[in-house]
């Protein structure tokens, strides 16, 4: 028993080693009184590999998405398991910019590390408004444009509790898999430049150093880790 418990403690470790996060996925233009579809994704995208939703592990299939209006008003998705991820619709009533956005909390402590997944995506519908990208999730990151265009460099801001976040870690994977690591500086800012057309997962993530119980179990840190897709274009 103690050789089984030993290996499935490493093929955990062996897991969060791994690049897995959660994301969404959507057309970035919407319309008004027509349903939006969104789908959710667990899995690697730098390996272009998405888990089926009969193996999310813990409870990452009672993850919820909210539609965050224009005006700051939360409305839930209803989710539905489609196979390799979470698919659902939402109908904008009103122009403006909505947010999508996805804060769980993984409900198994792993190595006494407790993980908050975020995902956040944007819908212009009509005439764009204010972004509520920094505010939707405790953890974000905004980029400086949601479709860049002939790549050009794409700034980006890391926000903590709606504050901008020093030395936070950032990823930038490109559609074929190439990866950059950036660094917010003390601003949050930081940038890259896309080597390509197409969707980039732009991924961050921090550690806090903080003890705790959750579901009866101890933890001795935080992991937080957000997700934002853009679209480049030619």
């Amino acid at each position: 028993m103690k050789k089984i418990t030993l290996s499935v403690a490493l093929l955990l470790c062996a897991f969060f080693a791994s690049a897995h996060a959660v994301w969404i996925e959507t057309a970035l233009k919407g319309t008004k009184n027509k349903a939006q579809e969104v789908k959710v994704y667990l899995g690697e995208y730098a390996e272009n590999q998405t888990d089926s939703v009969a193996h999310w592990f813990s409870n990452l299939k009672d993850i919820k998405l909210y539609a965050v209006t224009p005006t700051g008003s939360r409305e839930e998705v209803t989710l539905k398991d489609n196979g390799t991820c979470l698919s659902g619709s939402f109908t904008p009533a009103t122009e403006g910019t909505y947010t999508l956005a996805i804060s769980h909390t993984v409900e198994t402590v792993y190595g006494e590390t407790k993980i908050e997944y975020y995902a956040t995506a944007t819908v212009v519908v009509g005439k764009e408004s204010t972004s509520q990208l920094s505010s939707g999730t405790a953890f974000s990151i905004v980029p400086g444009a949601e479709e860049p265009k002939n790549l050009a460099t794409v700034p980006l801001t890391l926000f903590r509790n709606k504050q901008p976040l020093a030395e936070g870690k950032i990823e930038v994977i490109s559609p074929d898999g190439w990866i950059k690591e950036l660094k917010s500086n003390q601003r949050g800012e930081a940038s890259f430049s896309p080597v390509q057309p197409g969707q980039y997962l732009l991924e961050a993530s921090a550690t806090e150093k903080v003890s705790g119980t959750h579901k009866d179990q101890p933890f001795k840190s935080v992991a937080h880790i957000v997700t934002h897709a853009v679209n480049v274009k030619k």
